[in-house]
C-alpha cells in the first residue's frame, strides 16, 4: 500500500468480546482512498492479542498491530502520542476504543471529504449512538446539535469530555508535530484531544450518526472510577492538571472560561478531600461564595454521589459539565 490518507488509531485492552466487531467495523468502510488501522493492545491477559494477530495475518497491508508486553496504561505512558502516532502514515487520525464500534461505512469518507475541503478545520466529530452493554437493546443518539456546525472553544473546555464520543473523531494528525507538555497531564482523550485541536483550527460537528459507543462495560475506566472514590479524586485532580496546564500555555486567552470550569469541578475533589490538605486549602480558597455554600451543604450531608447526580441534573439546563 502506498502511504494512506487516513490512519485509524484502535486502542484494546482486554477487549475480547468486542475487538472483532471494532476491527470489523473499520474494514467495512467504503472510501476511494487507502487508510491503515493502527491496533495497539496494552498487554491484555486475555485473547485481545491473539484475535489482533489473527486479523494481522489476514489484512497485512491494512492492520499494523502494537502489542504490549507490559501494560503502558499502569505505567504512566500516554499510549495515542507516544506509541501509536509514530506509527501512523497518514494525513489524519480517526479513533476507535475495541469495546466500540462505527456503524456508517461511510464514516471515513464523509468526514475526509469534509476535512479536505475546509483546510481551516482541524477537527471533526459526528453524533453517536450510546449503548448499555448490560442492555443491548437500549440505546440513546448523543448529538452536540440538531445542525452542522462550529465548536467554539468555549463549550470544548466547559463541556469537557461529555462533549464527544471518541470514536466519532477525526483530526488532522499534524496537532501532534509538537505536543505540549500539558496533553500528557491526562490520558482521557476526549478531554485532551478537542483541547489539542483548538490550537490549530476550527473542531466542526456534522450531524450524522457514525459510531456506537458502549457504557458499562466490565473493568472500563469510568466503572472503576465511579466505583473507587480516590481514583475518582485522582482523576479529578489530573483533570484540574490539565486544564490550568492549557490556561498556561495559551497564555491565559481562556482564562475566565478556565477559571469557570475548575472551581466547579474542584467541588468533586474537595468533598473527597480532607480540610488539613494542601490540596484542599489551595482550591476552596478558589471558590466563588456560591460554591462554598454548596461544598458545606453536600459535606455535611456526606455524600459524595448525591451532589454528583445533583451537577448532572443541572448540566442539562447548562453548558458546563461535571467533569
Amino acid at each position: 500500500m502506498k502511504d494512506p490518507l487516513v490512519s485509524i488509531s484502535l486502542v484494546a485492552f482486554n477487549q475480547e468480546p468486542y475487538i472483532r466487531e471494532a476491527i470489523e467495523s473499520c474494514l467495512m468502510q467504503v472510501a476511494d482512498f487507502d487508510y491503515e488501522i493502527i491496533v495497539h493492545d496494552d498487554a491484555s491477559p486475555d485473547k485481545t492479542p491473539q484475535i489482533i494477530n489473527e486479523y494481522a495475518s489476514k489484512y497485512p497491508e491494512k492492520i499494523i498491530p502494537i502489542i504490549q508486553t507490559e501494560n503502558q496504561f499502569s505505567q504512566g505512558i500516554e499510549i495515542i502520542a507516544r506509541n501509536v502516532i509514530p506509527k501512523a502514515r497518514g494525513k489524519y487520525i480517526a479513533f476507535l476504543e475495541a469495546d466500540d464500534y462505527w456503524i456508517d461505512p461511510k464514516k471515513l469518507a464523509y468526514q475526509i471529504e469534509f476535512l479536505e475541503s475546509h483546510p481551516d478545520v482541524s477537527m471533526c466529530f459526528t453524533a453517536t449512538k450510546k449503548i448499555n452493554a448490560s442492555k443491548p437493546e437500549e440505546f440513546k443518539i448523543r448529538r452536540y446539535r440538531r445542525y452542522d456546525c462550529v465548536c467554539p472553544p468555549e463549550d470544548v473546555i466547559l463541556i469537557g469530555g461529555h462533549l464527544l464520543d471518541m470514536g466519532s473523531v477525526v483530526v488532522k494528525k499534524s496537532i501532534f508535530d509538537e505536543v505540549p507538555d500539558w496533553y500528557y497531564s491526562s490520558r482521557m482523550w476526549d478531554n485532551t484531544i478537542p483541547l489539542l485541536s483548538t490550537l490549530h483550527g476550527q473542531i466542526q460537528f456534522l450531524n450524522k450518526v457514525s459510531a456506537a459507543y458502549r457504557v458499562n462495560t466490565p473493568g472500563s475506566y469510568i466503572q472503576k472510577n465511579v466505583r473507587y472514590l480516590q481514583k475518582r479524586k485522582s482523576h479529578i485532580l489530573t483533570t484540574l492538571e490539565l486544564l490550568e496546564g492549557f490556561n498556561r500555555g495559551t497564555d491565559y486567552k481562556y482564562d475566565p472560561l478556565i477559571r469557570r470550569k475548575t472551581r466547579l469541578i474542584s467541588v468533586g475533589m474537595l468533598l473527597l478531600s480532607n480540610p488539613d490538605e494542601d490540596i484542599f486549602k489551595k482550591y476552596y480558597s478558589q471558590l466563588s461564595p456560591g460554591l462554598k455554600l454548596e461544598y458545606k451543604v453536600f459535606n455535611f450531608i456526606g455524600w459524595h454521589r448525591l451532589w454528583e447526580r445533583y451537577r448532572q441534573i443541572l448540566s442539562h439546563f447548562r453548558k458546563i459539565k461535571y467533569i
